[in-house]
Protein backbone atom coordinates (compact mmCIF):
# COMPACT_ATOMS: atom_id res chain seq x y z
CA UNK A 1 0.00 0.00 0.00
CA UNK A 2 1.30 3.52 -0.74
CA UNK A 3 0.61 5.79 1.94
CA UNK A 4 1.36 9.64 1.33
CA UNK A 5 1.92 11.71 4.44
CA UNK A 6 1.34 15.23 4.61
CA UNK A 7 4.30 16.18 7.41
CA UNK A 8 4.62 20.10 6.89
CA UNK A 9 4.67 20.91 10.33
CA UNK A 10 7.11 18.01 10.94
CA UNK A 11 10.20 19.81 11.86
CA UNK A 12 12.91 20.28 14.59
CA UNK A 13 11.10 22.15 16.86
CA UNK A 14 8.41 19.49 17.07
CA UNK A 15 5.56 21.21 18.89
CA UNK A 16 2.02 20.92 18.32
CA UNK A 17 1.33 19.29 15.26
CA UNK A 18 4.40 18.13 14.40
CA UNK A 19 5.16 16.46 17.88
CA UNK A 20 1.76 14.21 16.61
CA UNK A 21 3.70 13.33 13.74
CA UNK A 22 6.74 12.94 14.98
CA UNK A 23 6.05 10.16 17.86
CA UNK A 24 3.45 8.77 15.62
CA UNK A 25 4.74 8.25 12.54
CA UNK A 26 7.76 5.47 12.76
CA UNK A 27 5.15 3.84 14.96
CA UNK A 28 3.07 3.43 12.41
CA UNK A 29 6.01 2.46 9.80
CA UNK A 30 7.14 -0.41 12.43
CA UNK A 31 2.91 -1.54 12.35
CA UNK A 32 2.92 -1.67 8.68
CA UNK A 33 6.17 -2.99 7.30
CA UNK A 34 4.48 -4.24 4.46
CA UNK A 35 3.78 -0.91 3.11
CA UNK A 36 5.30 2.01 1.63
CA UNK A 37 5.21 5.04 3.58
CA UNK A 38 6.24 8.68 1.76
CA UNK A 39 6.56 11.48 3.95
CA UNK A 40 6.18 14.64 2.46
CA UNK A 41 7.98 17.75 4.64
CA UNK A 42 9.03 21.29 3.65
CA UNK A 43 12.24 21.05 5.71
CA UNK A 44 14.81 18.11 6.61
CA UNK A 45 12.79 16.73 9.84
CA UNK A 46 12.94 13.36 11.33
CA UNK A 47 16.09 10.70 10.03
CA UNK A 48 13.27 7.74 9.16
CA UNK A 49 16.25 5.09 9.28
CA UNK A 50 13.41 2.04 8.15
CA UNK A 51 13.68 1.05 4.80
CA UNK A 52 9.51 1.50 4.22
CA UNK A 53 9.84 5.27 4.83
CA UNK A 54 11.06 7.81 2.13
CA UNK A 55 11.59 11.36 3.16
CA UNK A 56 10.79 13.94 0.55
CA UNK A 57 11.07 17.55 0.86
CA UNK A 58 9.35 19.61 -0.80
CA UNK A 59 10.33 23.45 -0.14
CA UNK A 60 7.49 25.73 0.59
CA UNK A 61 9.38 29.07 0.11
CA UNK A 62 7.17 32.20 1.75
CA UNK A 63 4.06 30.43 -0.24
CA UNK A 64 2.53 29.39 3.06
CA UNK A 65 0.56 26.17 4.30
CA UNK A 66 -2.00 26.33 1.77
CA UNK A 67 -0.18 26.97 -1.33
CA UNK A 68 2.19 24.24 -0.11
CA UNK A 69 -0.08 21.41 -0.01
CA UNK A 70 -2.32 22.49 -3.03
CA UNK A 71 0.80 22.98 -5.20
CA UNK A 72 4.00 20.81 -4.42
CA UNK A 73 2.30 18.15 -2.14
CA UNK A 74 -1.23 18.47 -4.39
CA UNK A 75 1.77 17.64 -7.46
CA UNK A 76 3.85 14.97 -5.71
CA UNK A 77 0.58 12.79 -4.91
CA UNK A 78 -0.63 12.80 -8.73
CA UNK A 79 3.00 11.59 -9.51
CA UNK A 80 2.63 8.79 -6.59
CA UNK A 81 -1.41 8.30 -6.84
CA UNK A 82 -1.20 7.48 -2.70
CA UNK A 83 -3.91 4.49 -1.84
CA UNK A 84 -4.05 6.53 1.52
CA UNK A 85 -3.06 10.23 1.98
CA UNK A 86 -2.12 10.98 5.76
CA UNK A 87 -2.61 14.24 6.78
CA UNK A 88 -1.41 15.86 9.97
CA UNK A 89 -2.75 19.51 10.05
CA UNK A 90 -5.82 19.91 9.69
CA UNK A 91 -6.68 20.44 6.19
CA UNK A 92 -7.02 18.03 2.75
CA UNK A 93 -5.80 19.12 -0.50
CA UNK A 94 -8.70 21.11 -2.32
CA UNK A 95 -8.99 18.36 -4.67
CA UNK A 96 -8.59 15.12 -3.15
CA UNK A 97 -9.60 11.95 -4.82
CA UNK A 98 -7.77 9.26 -3.21
CA UNK A 99 -8.83 7.68 0.69
CA UNK A 100 -7.66 9.73 3.41
CA UNK A 101 -7.30 10.15 7.06
CA UNK A 102 -7.50 13.25 8.37
CA UNK A 103 -6.09 14.68 11.81
CA UNK A 104 -8.02 17.54 13.23
CA UNK A 105 -7.03 18.95 16.42
CA UNK A 106 -9.67 21.34 17.22
CA UNK A 107 -12.43 23.21 15.43
CA UNK A 108 -11.72 26.67 17.02
CA UNK A 109 -11.56 28.68 13.73
CA UNK A 110 -15.74 27.63 13.15
CA UNK A 111 -16.43 27.48 17.05
CA UNK A 112 -14.80 31.20 17.46
CA UNK A 113 -14.18 32.95 14.26
CA UNK A 114 -13.68 36.06 16.08
CA UNK A 115 -10.09 34.90 17.59
CA UNK A 116 -8.86 35.43 13.93
CA UNK A 117 -8.64 37.89 11.25
CA UNK A 118 -11.79 38.16 9.73
CA UNK A 119 -10.52 37.10 6.36
CA UNK A 120 -8.40 33.54 7.73
CA UNK A 121 -11.33 32.26 9.87
CA UNK A 122 -13.61 33.03 6.63
CA UNK A 123 -10.43 30.95 4.36
CA UNK A 124 -9.35 28.41 6.68
CA UNK A 125 -12.77 28.00 8.38
CA UNK A 126 -14.71 27.08 5.02
CA UNK A 127 -11.22 25.35 3.83
CA UNK A 128 -11.51 23.04 7.40
CA UNK A 129 -15.22 22.45 6.69
CA UNK A 130 -14.74 20.92 3.48
CA UNK A 131 -11.72 18.78 4.44
CA UNK A 132 -13.82 17.51 6.93
CA UNK A 133 -16.73 16.62 5.07
CA UNK A 134 -14.11 15.04 2.59
CA UNK A 135 -12.73 13.28 4.81
CA UNK A 136 -12.77 9.61 4.83
CA UNK A 137 -11.69 8.65 8.65
CA UNK A 138 -10.66 12.00 11.05
CA UNK A 139 -8.50 11.92 14.22
CA UNK A 140 -9.28 13.98 16.78
CA UNK A 141 -7.61 13.67 20.71
CA UNK A 142 -10.33 14.11 22.86
CA UNK A 143 -14.61 13.66 23.25
CA UNK A 144 -14.49 17.31 23.03
CA UNK A 145 -13.35 17.88 19.72
CA UNK A 146 -15.41 14.94 18.84
CA UNK A 147 -18.62 16.82 19.72
CA UNK A 148 -17.37 20.07 18.41
CA UNK A 149 -17.38 18.51 15.07
CA UNK A 150 -20.83 16.39 15.45
CA UNK A 151 -22.55 19.03 16.63
CA UNK A 152 -21.49 22.25 14.88
CA UNK A 153 -20.80 19.97 11.28
CA UNK A 154 -23.07 17.81 11.32
CA UNK A 155 -20.11 15.25 10.58
CA UNK A 156 -21.33 11.77 10.70
CA UNK A 157 -20.07 10.00 14.38
CA UNK A 158 -19.30 6.82 13.18
CA UNK A 159 -16.44 8.89 10.57
CA UNK A 160 -14.63 10.11 13.77
CA UNK A 161 -12.08 8.16 15.70
CA UNK A 162 -11.20 9.61 19.21
CA UNK A 163 -7.65 8.72 20.17
CA UNK A 164 -5.71 10.28 22.92
CA UNK A 165 -2.32 11.52 22.59
CA UNK A 166 0.86 10.39 24.30
CA UNK A 167 3.40 11.16 26.38
CA UNK A 168 7.37 11.00 25.49
CA UNK A 169 9.34 9.57 27.90
CA UNK A 170 11.23 12.42 28.22
CA UNK A 171 8.48 13.97 30.38
CA UNK A 172 9.72 13.42 34.05
CA UNK A 173 11.25 14.63 36.98
CA UNK A 174 14.67 16.00 36.86
CA UNK A 175 17.32 15.94 40.03
CA UNK A 176 16.72 19.06 42.45
CA UNK A 177 20.42 19.48 41.70
CA UNK A 178 19.30 20.52 37.47
CA UNK A 179 16.34 21.83 38.62
CA UNK A 180 17.95 23.91 41.14
CA UNK A 181 20.82 25.23 38.06
CA UNK A 182 17.82 25.57 35.63
CA UNK A 183 16.17 28.56 37.71
CA UNK A 184 19.45 29.89 38.68
CA UNK A 185 20.63 30.24 34.66
CA UNK A 186 17.13 31.88 34.58
CA UNK A 187 17.51 34.37 37.40
CA UNK A 188 14.96 32.52 39.50
CA UNK A 189 17.03 31.13 42.57
CA UNK A 190 15.37 31.25 45.69
CA UNK A 191 11.59 32.30 44.10
CA UNK A 192 8.59 29.83 43.76
CA UNK A 193 7.65 29.85 39.56
CA UNK A 194 4.60 29.75 38.10
CA UNK A 195 4.87 29.30 34.43
CA UNK A 196 2.83 28.94 31.03
CA UNK A 197 4.41 27.72 28.17
CA UNK A 198 2.71 27.70 24.59
CA UNK A 199 1.62 30.58 21.85
CA UNK A 200 0.01 33.15 23.07
CA UNK A 201 -3.58 33.56 22.24
CA UNK A 202 -6.54 35.79 23.26
CA UNK A 203 -8.73 31.91 24.96
CA UNK A 204 -5.46 31.16 27.33
CA UNK A 205 -5.79 34.43 29.00
CA UNK A 206 -2.33 35.92 29.73
CA UNK A 207 -3.92 39.63 31.45
CA UNK A 208 -5.84 37.65 33.75
CA UNK A 209 -3.14 35.15 35.07
CA UNK A 210 -0.52 38.06 35.59
CA UNK A 211 -3.77 39.48 37.37
CA UNK A 212 -4.41 36.59 39.66
CA UNK A 213 -0.55 36.48 40.45
CA UNK A 214 0.25 40.15 41.47
CA UNK A 215 -3.01 39.47 43.49
CA UNK A 216 -1.31 36.87 45.66
CA UNK A 217 2.22 38.41 45.78
CA UNK A 218 1.14 40.02 48.77
CA UNK A 219 0.39 36.60 50.23
CA UNK A 220 3.50 34.77 48.48
CA UNK A 221 5.96 37.64 47.95
CA UNK A 222 8.55 35.16 46.69
CA UNK A 223 6.51 33.99 43.73
CA UNK A 224 6.87 34.64 40.24
CA UNK A 225 5.42 34.53 36.82
CA UNK A 226 7.71 32.87 34.12
CA UNK A 227 5.87 32.95 30.35
CA UNK A 228 7.13 31.28 27.39
CA UNK A 229 5.22 31.44 24.01
CA UNK A 230 5.26 33.90 20.83
CA UNK A 231 2.57 36.54 21.10
CA UNK A 232 -0.09 36.03 18.52
CA UNK A 233 -3.14 37.31 19.78
CA UNK A 234 -5.94 38.94 18.11
CA UNK A 235 -6.71 41.49 18.15
CA UNK A 236 -3.57 42.51 19.27
CA UNK A 237 -3.01 43.92 23.14
CA UNK A 238 0.06 45.65 24.75
CA UNK A 239 1.41 42.33 25.64
CA UNK A 240 5.26 43.47 25.81
CA UNK A 241 4.07 46.38 28.70
CA UNK A 242 1.85 44.10 30.39
CA UNK A 243 4.84 41.49 31.39
CA UNK A 244 7.40 44.48 31.76
CA UNK A 245 7.43 43.59 35.35
CA UNK A 246 10.10 42.57 37.84
CA UNK A 247 8.40 39.67 39.07
CA UNK A 248 7.73 38.29 35.27
CA UNK A 249 10.37 36.72 32.95
CA UNK A 250 8.76 35.97 29.43
CA UNK A 251 10.97 34.23 26.60
CA UNK A 252 9.16 33.68 23.03
CA UNK A 253 10.87 30.91 22.47
CA UNK A 254 12.71 27.56 24.47
CA UNK A 255 14.94 24.89 22.68
CA UNK A 256 12.91 21.67 22.79
CA UNK A 257 15.76 19.88 24.56
CA UNK A 258 14.76 22.45 28.21
CA UNK A 259 11.58 21.75 27.98
CA UNK A 260 11.76 19.05 30.90
CA UNK A 261 13.40 21.61 33.11
CA UNK A 262 11.94 24.01 32.32
CA UNK A 263 8.23 22.06 33.78
CA UNK A 264 10.17 20.92 36.33
CA UNK A 265 11.54 24.44 37.58
CA UNK A 266 7.53 25.38 37.79
CA UNK A 267 5.95 24.91 40.76
CA UNK A 268 2.70 25.48 39.40
CA UNK A 269 1.62 25.45 35.76
CA UNK A 270 -1.33 27.98 34.86
CA UNK A 271 -2.75 27.12 32.01
CA UNK A 272 -6.06 29.09 31.62
CA UNK A 273 -7.39 28.13 28.76
CA UNK A 274 -10.66 28.26 27.41
CA UNK A 275 -10.99 25.98 24.02
CA UNK A 276 -7.66 22.93 23.95
CA UNK A 277 -8.61 19.88 21.67
CA UNK A 278 -6.28 18.14 23.78
CA UNK A 279 -3.07 20.66 25.98
CA UNK A 280 0.20 19.25 25.90
CA UNK A 281 2.09 21.65 28.02
CA UNK A 282 -0.38 21.17 30.92
CA UNK A 283 0.15 16.83 30.87
CA UNK A 284 3.67 17.45 30.11
CA UNK A 285 4.16 19.66 33.26
CA UNK A 286 2.57 17.22 35.19
CA UNK A 287 4.90 14.36 34.10
CA UNK A 288 7.73 16.86 35.40
CA UNK A 289 6.31 16.89 38.73
CA UNK A 290 4.55 20.81 38.41
CA UNK A 291 0.94 20.92 39.53
CA UNK A 292 -1.39 21.88 36.20
CA UNK A 293 -4.03 24.89 37.40
CA UNK A 294 -6.72 24.49 34.22
CA UNK A 295 -10.07 26.21 33.44
CA UNK A 296 -12.70 23.36 33.60
CA UNK A 297 -13.57 23.90 29.90
CA UNK A 298 -13.26 22.03 26.70
CA UNK A 299 -10.78 19.16 26.69
CA UNK A 300 -8.92 20.11 30.08
CA UNK A 301 -12.07 19.16 32.16
CA UNK A 302 -11.80 16.13 30.28
CA UNK A 303 -8.58 14.90 30.16
CA UNK A 304 -7.45 16.91 33.38
CA UNK A 305 -10.80 16.74 35.82
CA UNK A 306 -8.88 14.35 38.32
CA UNK A 307 -5.23 15.50 37.35
CA UNK A 308 -5.56 19.36 38.19
CA UNK A 309 -6.38 22.09 40.02
CA UNK A 310 -9.45 23.00 38.29
CA UNK A 311 -10.95 26.44 37.78
CA UNK A 312 -14.69 26.74 37.16
CA UNK A 313 -14.93 30.41 35.96
CA UNK A 314 -13.10 32.78 34.14
CA UNK A 315 -12.70 35.12 36.96
CA UNK A 316 -9.91 37.01 38.97
CA UNK A 317 -11.53 34.99 42.13
CA UNK A 318 -11.49 31.72 40.71
CA UNK A 319 -8.47 32.10 39.67
CA UNK A 320 -6.61 33.09 42.74
CA UNK A 321 -8.55 30.19 44.59
CA UNK A 322 -7.25 27.52 42.80
CA UNK A 323 -3.49 29.19 42.51
CA UNK A 324 -3.90 29.59 46.09
CA UNK A 325 -5.09 25.94 47.26
CA UNK A 326 -2.41 24.82 44.17
CA UNK A 327 0.18 26.13 46.14
CA UNK A 328 -0.93 25.47 49.89
CA UNK A 329 -2.46 22.02 49.86
CA UNK A 330 0.38 19.23 49.90
CA UNK A 331 -2.08 16.28 50.35
CA UNK A 332 -4.26 17.62 47.25
CA UNK A 333 -0.91 17.71 45.61
CA UNK A 334 0.46 14.53 46.64
CA UNK A 335 -3.01 12.87 45.64
CA UNK A 336 -2.54 13.91 41.63
CA UNK A 337 0.74 13.21 41.80
CA UNK A 338 0.18 9.49 42.70
CA UNK A 339 -3.36 9.15 40.35
CA UNK A 340 -1.18 10.57 37.84
CA UNK A 341 1.33 7.99 38.34
CA UNK A 342 -1.71 5.22 37.72
CA UNK A 343 -3.20 6.68 34.85
CA UNK A 344 -0.11 7.59 32.52
CA UNK A 345 -0.15 4.57 30.84
CA UNK A 346 -3.41 5.89 29.40
CA UNK A 347 -1.46 8.18 27.34
CA UNK A 348 0.70 6.46 25.25
CA UNK A 349 2.39 6.93 21.89
CA UNK A 350 1.99 2.94 20.94
CA UNK A 351 -1.06 2.88 21.84
CA UNK A 352 -2.64 5.62 19.76
CA UNK A 353 -0.48 4.49 16.82
CA UNK A 354 -1.86 0.56 17.63
CA UNK A 355 -5.25 1.97 17.08
CA UNK A 356 -4.29 4.34 13.80
CA UNK A 357 -2.68 0.97 12.50
CA UNK A 358 -6.02 -0.88 12.93
CA UNK A 359 -7.81 2.08 10.67
CA UNK A 360 -5.09 1.99 8.14
CA UNK A 361 -6.03 -1.81 8.36
CA UNK A 362 -9.57 -1.41 7.56
CA UNK A 363 -8.60 0.76 4.46
CA UNK A 364 -6.39 -1.91 3.31
CA UNK A 365 -9.41 -4.07 3.82
CA UNK A 366 -11.33 -2.13 1.62
CA UNK A 367 -9.19 -1.95 -1.23
CA UNK A 368 -9.23 -5.85 -1.62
Amino acid sequence: MRIVVDAYELGPRGAGVGRVARNLLPLLASLHEEDRFFIMTREIALPFSRSNCQQMMLPSGKRGYFRWQNGPFWRACLRLDPQLIIAFNYTLPVICPWPSLLFVHDISLVAHPEWFPRKTARWRGWLLKRSLHQADQIIVPSLFTEREIVSRLRIRREKVKVVYYGLEERFQPVSEDYRRGFKQSRGLADRRVIGFLGSIFRRRHIPLLVSAVESLRSEFPDICLYIIGQDRTYPPEPLAFLLNREWIRWDKFLPEVELPLFYAACDIFAYLSEYEGFGFPPLEALACGSMPVVFNRSSLGEILADLAFLVDEIKLEAVCRALREALTNQERRDEIRKRFEIRRQQFSWPQAASTIAELISKFKRKMT
